[in-house]
């Protein structure tokens, strides 16, 4: 059943991050890659931190929505391939840019996605706690 969520999921990731790609795409920096990544970082801690702990949500369900969507959603592969290109074309300046963005944005959205998450699972807690 694992697989068949990481399946489900994964197209539903892959089609949404081609939608954004084609409909942020950019000659002369990758923004688009740059925004999937930053925003997958989030959904990640977030599924993680959050989803995670909710006992009503199966772990292959977590599994899909982590693994399977955000997975194919985000792509390091396509960050590495623009970085080697801005290399080869001679624009360090803007490879570096995007380099330091991608990581600081990625960390960044990655604590602020554990603050949030932490946030959901202390809310859900008062509700049930009736505070």
């Amino acid at each position: 059943m694992n697989y068949l969520y990481v399946a489900l999921f994964g197209a539903l990731g892959a089609a949404s991050r081609y939608g954004i790609s084609i409909s942020m795409s950019s000659e002369t920096f990758p923004y688009n890659t740059l925004m999937i990544n930053i925003i997958g970082c989030f959904l990640l801690a977030v599924t993680v931190r959050s989803l995670a702990a909710l006992p009503m949500l199966s772990k292959n369900l977590v599994n899909g929505i982590g693994i399977g969507f955000i997975g194919s959603f985000t792509t390091f592969s396509a960050f590495g391939v623009e970085v080697s290109e801005m290399l080869i074309q001679g624009d360090l300046v803007l490879a570096c840019i995007y380099a330091v963005s991608s990581v600081i944005g990625g960390f960044l959205s990655a604590g602020l996605g554990v603050y949030f998450g932490d946030w959901l699972i202390r809310r859900k807690e008062r509700r049930e706690n009736g505070n």
